[in-house]
Parts: C-alpha cells; structure tokens; sequence
C-alpha cells in the first residue's frame, strides 16, 4: 500500500466514528508505521488540531496513521502476554530477593516477544470460532503479527518488568522470621499484594483523562518503547543528515556494541564504571575523595564508561533538555554546594559519618542495630533506646529528607497553578484533540465507571483485609491512605508524563504521616504505607503503558481486560514466589544466607518501619529535636512555585515557565545510592543530543535518537543478565587485579568520613541527655 493511501486513511479515520463514511478493509494495512520522509523535516507545528503531532519526538516514533481493522485481540497475543507476565513476575521477584540482584527490563521482553509472535502467527492454524449470537473469534487472523498485538504484550509484561517487585511483597518478607516474625496468614499475603496492584490500576483510570489523553502530556518513558516496535515493524527509510542506515541495522549494531561493551565496565574492569582517576591518584587524600569520588563522594568529574551509571535514573536521551537542566541546576545547587556546607560544618554531626550514604547510623559511627532498641514483641524498648544511640543520617540523606519535604509541596502547587487549564479543560471535556485522540474516537471507549466500581470494591476489600486480619490500622486509617494517592496522582502524573522524571515522594509523607499516627504499630505503618505510595507508584507505570497503548491506537476496551488480567496474574505470581522461597529456601532473609539471598528490600523496608514505626518522627524531627529545621522546607517548596508563577506572569519571560521547581527538589529523590556522577554524566549526554545534536541535526535526532535509547538500554540490560545468571549467580568471579579494585583502594571507596571519633567514643549529645 502506498504512502499516500496511508495518509488519506489517516485523515478519514480521524473523524468520529459516526461520522465515518468509508469502511477500512481487513487486511488494507499491513502494517502501521511512522512517515519517514515527513518527520525529519525540521517543521515546527504549533497546532495541536493539525494532521501531525506538534511535539517533534512523538512525531519521531508515532505513527500519525491508523488501521482500526488490524486485529489486535488474537490467541497468539494472549498467550505470549499470559507467557511473559508470568515469567517476568516470576523471575523479577524470585532474584528481588537477592543481592545482588538482576531487573528484566521491558525492552528485552519487547525484544523477546517479536520472534515469539512471529512463530506463533505461522504455525497457528487460521480458525474462527463461532459463538452463535456472541459473534465469533478468529483466533488466528493471519501469519501476520503485527505491532498492535506486540504493543499490548509489551504492556502485559510490564506489569512485572516496569515497576519489578511489587512493593506489597516487602510486606510478606518482612514479617518472616529473620525479620519481625509476624504470623502471617496466605489470604493475608494474597490480599495486600492483590489490593495494591488493582487499587493502582483503578486509580491509573480515573486519572487518564488527565494525565494520559492530553497530548501535551507525552510520557517521553514509552518513545523508546514506541521507537522498538517501529524498528522491529516498519521497513520504512530516508536519509538523514547523511545517514542511510535502516532504524532496524542500527539498533543492532549498537545493542551488539552495548552488549560486549558492558562485559568491560560490568566485570573485566570495573574501575571504567567508578573512573575516579584523580582518587587513584591521592587515595588517601580526604576532600579529594570528597569531592570527586563516586563510592561515597560527589562525583564531581562526570566522566565514566559505564552507561549502568549514566542512566542510573532514568536515561537521558529521553528527558526534554529544559527538564534536564532543571534536575542537573537542582542538584549542583543542592549537593555540591548545600550538602559540603553541611559537612564540613559538621551540621547534625554528619562529618563523623560518610558524605554520600543510604545507611542509618549510631553515635559511634556504626551501623544502626535496631535489634538493640526493640523488645521481643516487636516494640520500642525506651530504656534500651535511651542507653544505645538516636538514629544519625548522613548529611546527603539526611538533606535529601528535606527535599523531599520540599517535592511534597512543591509538586501540586507547581501543577495546578501552571496546568490549571489543562487540568480544567479535561474535567469538562473542553480541549483541543491532536491526531492521536482523534484517531482514537473510532474505538468504545472504556466507561469511567468500570475503574470507579473497580476502585471502590477493592478500597472496601482493603478495609476489611486490615480489619480481620488485626493489622491495627483503623479504618480511617486506611480512608487517610487513599486520600493521599487522590491527591497527588495528578500532578505526579503530569510531572512524570512531561518530563520522565519520576515526582513520586510519598513514601516520605506515608512515613511521617504514619509515623505519626501509629507510632509502635510497624505492621499498620507498612500497611499504611503500601496504601498510599504504592498505589501511586503503580498507577504512575499503568498510566505510561496506557500512553503506549493510546499511541499505537489499541482498542480502549481491550486494553483494560489485558492490563487488568496482567494485574492479576502478575500479583498472584508475585505473592506466591515470595511465600513459596520463604518456606523453601534455608535461612532465607539472613544477612550470610549460602546464595545470596538476604531479602535486600524486606530488610529496607524493616529498618525504616523501625525508624519511622518504632522510633518514629517525633523524637527526630518534631520541634527541638535533631532535624527539626528541615520542615521548612514544606513552606519553602509551597512558596517557590508560587514566586516563579508570578514573575512569569508579570514578565511573560518564557524563562520563568521553564523554572520547575518540582524538578529542583525531587530530580534528586535517588541520592542516595545515586551519586553525582549519575547526575553529571546524565546531564551531560542529555546535553550533547537533545540539545546540540537536536538544534544542529535534527533529522538524524529524528530518525535515530529514540532508537539509541533503546539499543543501549537493551544491550546493557542483556549483558547484565548473561553476566549474572552464567557467571556472578553460579559463584564465578573474575581474577582480581588493579583495574577491579583500584577505586576501592581509597578514601571514597572506603567511605572514610572527615572528622575520626572523639576521645570519649561516641559523637552527639551526652548519654542521657537526647532522649
């Protein structure tokens, strides 16, 4: 079929279906894809109504045409997207139990699932089944599999691979017996883990309007996804700047080149990943290691050839530039010039400990022994606690609390005062469609009501999960906890969905608030938790899987039964993995565990339930205490938004727009593990294409960026795989030499802290005098 008869069918299916006054024939399209010659016309298109997106990295990788009689819904679909969701949930959390541990990523399903839907398509007989006045089912329409079946098994997998573990499974590992030993039951574990995925899944639904079918809100996480498919389904080319070479032959050559590379930096000579050189250089040297270390330091060199740690966040071919210079001027601001203030003030007493850790400390300088504070039932012994330590932070973790006080404020503030309109005009359907939703039009929608009747059942599920199962979170405990995700699932998707950076901080407001509330209640405070932030986390990753699916033009109606048949079978994968190796594996979730596996997430999430359940906030950051001055950081994060919305009204400078104070505060939510070089490195590269390259190349940024993006991710992700499950999980290691220790050799390696411990052993207030 030609270019031009795409095109015209195209226009004619953006009209509603009502209005439609042709039929597309079965088979009319083999195949949807992206019209090269168009898009690496450098073409600015301000329009949202006109025929082509107006943002030019969906043009990129989104096919602006549409074959409603593609068969999307076909037998070879479900049992690839059955296959992969049980598979990746299984294995994702069997090796979440580990450390180290191994994430299968979506773009390797992707990958995987091609020639599997290829096979399929030829051997499967072409039937159609009849079921009298229900109509029939073909169940193998063609030997043709195309992209419409791969997008909605790519999102069936990503149930699993998206978000990996399911946070509701920390639960069940928390309560083993190496951990708080909590008796609990299967219909429990099946319960918490079921009521967070689907409450996660309803909620994602509701918000869609908002954060899915506006076409400003892009999801720039899913253009690697939609680049993928394309390569792997389209044959289409044109010269770019030069460049003849197919989507498909450069994708594999630089996967090929991603993957042996990682063999380098991943195992062989692990020093390129920490490229400290001038710590190898004067490793004993204290500021030096400081300052530019990338163990413990701050990373000040941005050098590394490792991609792992330049899209250790997220990767940054896929960020806008203008975002990326926001998280980049937050994060120099904040901790190569805030955090090394606090430090070498010795601030909160931060100098005696580490610059950059996630570790919780005593006053000796030593690992926090929770053990030492708690009584047999599970409870904080004030006496023990009194006699030990308070719990110290370093000084990047602990400032890091304080953004994220900051985010919590910031974000809702920043969305509703500068998306205001937008926000408006999809509650009452008064807006601007682009080529995408009016393309969507000819498909049944899927009824509103499905996701609120969804939503709410499993809200009063959860109610009485924590009822009869004497978690001891009260029911408006558990009103509390939804209240939050309805309040901040909007503005984290509309921050997410612009600029893939990820605005969820509410695991920190569930803590506090939790803290607060249920203070020596450890199970209703995870409970707490998991209601609240996780439904959030998730409903974040159903949302950009439903972008894909609106971006590839999947029947809304199908789409809801593949997501939420994937929800469940992914929970239930997950849930019955986890209690499975509980009961199985010999001396699972202990720290010498023979193979590894020490429940790295169980004993997280049970340290901070300690914190924040036992000890609790109050004794650190209410008034007076250790960390109190940090909450002002709720009213610094309100006011920002607010000064850089009026400026930019006052002036109409478009550089007050592209303040985003959100990103400021929250680009740094993974310091620490992060560290500055998985700031500095990203930021860099980001530069480098999505500005230079864009400005100067724009065609080859067109054809190829989104493509590298996903050839890197996936070769990376492949070559993590191979190393460890052929070398690192049977026990092989490489032969130690310089280039595998050379970083660990040194002050930043060692994570030696600035001041040694004074004469009396213990840094901090007087026994006695801090409780």
């Amino acid at each position: 079929m030609s270019t031009m008869e795409k095109k015209d069918i195209g226009k004619l299916t953006t009209e509603p279906a009502d209005q439609l006054d042709i039929e597309v024939e079965h088979g009319q399209m083999e195949e949807i894809e992206v019209d090269m010659e168009k898009v690496l016309v450098d073409e600015t298109i301000e329009e949202v109504e006109s025929d082509h997106s107006p943002y030019p990295a969906v043009r990129a990788v989104v096919p602006e045409v549409d074959d409603p009689q593609m068969p999307v819904s076909t037998l070879r679909m479900w049992i690839i997207g059955i296959i992969f969701t049980m598979i990746g949930t299984g294995v994702n959390q069997f090796f979440s139990l580990r450390y180290p541990s191994v994430h299968i990523v979506s773009l390797v399903a992707e990958l995987l699932a091609f020639p599997c839907g290829v096979f399929l398509a030829k051997v499967l007989p072409i039937w159609t089944i009849s079921f009298g006045p229900l109509g029939q089912w073909c169940i193998n329409p063609d030997r043709h599999f195309n992209i419409k079946e791969h997008a909605v098994i790519t999102i069936m997998a990503n149930v699993s691979y998206g978000y990996g573990s399911a946070d509701s499974t920390n639960i069940i590992q928390m309560s083993s017996k190496q951990f708080y030993g909590f008796p609990l039951r299967a219909g429990f574990s099946i319960l918490i883990v079921m009521c967070a995925q689907l409450l996660g899944f309803g909620v994602a639904g509701l918000a869609a309007p908002y954060c899915v079918e506006p076409p400003s809100i892009i999801w720039p996480g899913v253009l690697s996804n939609c680049a993928l498919l394309n390569t792997l389904h389209s044959r289409a080319n044109a010269v770019a700047n030069g460049w003849r070479i197919t989507r498909l032959r450069f994708f594999m050559y630089v996967m090929a080149g991603a993957f042996v590379w990682y063999f380098f930096p991943g195992l062989i000579f692990t020093g390129l990943s920490y490229f400290t050189w001038l710590c190898w250089i004067l490793p004993n040297h204290l500021v030096v290691n400081h300052l530019f270390g990338m163990v413990t330091g701050l990373g000040l060199s941005p050098i590394t050839f490792d991609w792992s740690q330049v899209a250790f966040n997220t990767n940054p071919l896929l960020s806008p530039s203008w975002a990326a210079l926001n998280v980049f001027a937050g994060f120099a601001m904040f901790f190569w010039i805030v955090v090394p203030g606090i430090y070498y003030s010795n601030t909160w007493y931060t100098a005696y400990l580490p610059l950059m850790t996630d570790d919780v400390y005593d006053n000796t300088g030593q690992a926090y022994n929770v053990s030492r504070v708690m009584n047999p039932d599970m409870t904080l012994n004030a006496e023990a606690y009194a006699n030990y330590s308070p719990p110290f932070l370093g000084a990047s973790f602990a400032f890091v609390y304080g953004l994220s006080f900051a985010s919590l404020t910031a974000v809702p503030v920043h969305v509703y005062l500068m998306h205001w309109e937008e926000i408006k005009g999809a509650w009452t359907g008064n807006r601007k469609l682009d080529i995408h939703a009016r393309l969507m039009r000819v498909y049944q929608k899927t009824p509103r009501y499905w996701y609120f009747i969804l939503t709410t059942l499993i809200g009063a599920l959860s109610i009485v999960t924590m009822e009869i199962y004497h978690t001891k979170l009260p029911v408006y405990g558990v009103i509390l906890a939804f209240i939050i995700p309805a309040l901040y699932i909007v503005p984290c998707g509309f921050i997410q969905g612009v600029t893939n950076v990820d605005a969820n901080q509410l695991n920190v407001l569930a803590e506090f608030i939790g803290g607060y509330m249920f203070s020596g209640r450890p199970l209703a405070n995870m409970c707490f938790k998991i209601l609240s932030e996780d439904v959030v986390g998730q409903a974040l990753f159903f949302m950009q899987d439903m972008k894909l699916g609106h971006y590839l033009k999947i029947p809304p109606r199908t789409l809801f039964w593949a997501q939420g048949s994937a929800t469940v079978l992914g929970a239930l994968t997950q849930m019955g993995v986890t209690t499975w190796m509980l009961g199985h594996v010999k001396d699972v979730c202990s720290s010498d565990q023979s193979d590894g596996f020490s429940c790295p997430n169980g004993a997280t999430v049970f340290s901070s339930s300690v914190i924040w359940g036992a000890i609790g906030p109050k004794r650190l950051y209410s008034i007076g205490k250790i960390y109190s001055s940090l909450l002002h950081f709720f009213w610094i994060g309100a006011l920002m938004p607010i000064i850089t919305w009026f400026l930019w009204k006052k002036t109409g400078h478009k550089f007050w727009s592209l303040v985003n104070w959100p990103l400021i505060f929250v680009g740094t939510y993974n310091v620490p593990p992060a560290t500055g070089i998985n700031y500095s490195s990203w930021a860099l590269v980001n530069f480098i294409f999505n500005h230079i390259i864009y400005k100067r190349y724009f065609s080859w940024w067109m054809k190829y960026n989104y493509v590298l993006a996903a050839a890197l991710d996936t070769g990376l992700a492949i070559s993590g795989l191979i190393i460890f499950l052929c070398i690192s999980y049977p026990g092989g290691v490489f032969p130690q030499w310089w280039g595998n220790t050379v970083y660990q050799n040194t002050a930043d390696g060692k994570g030696l802290p600035w001041k040694q411990l004074p004469a009396r052993g213990y840094f901090g207030p007087a026994n006695g005098t801090w409780y």
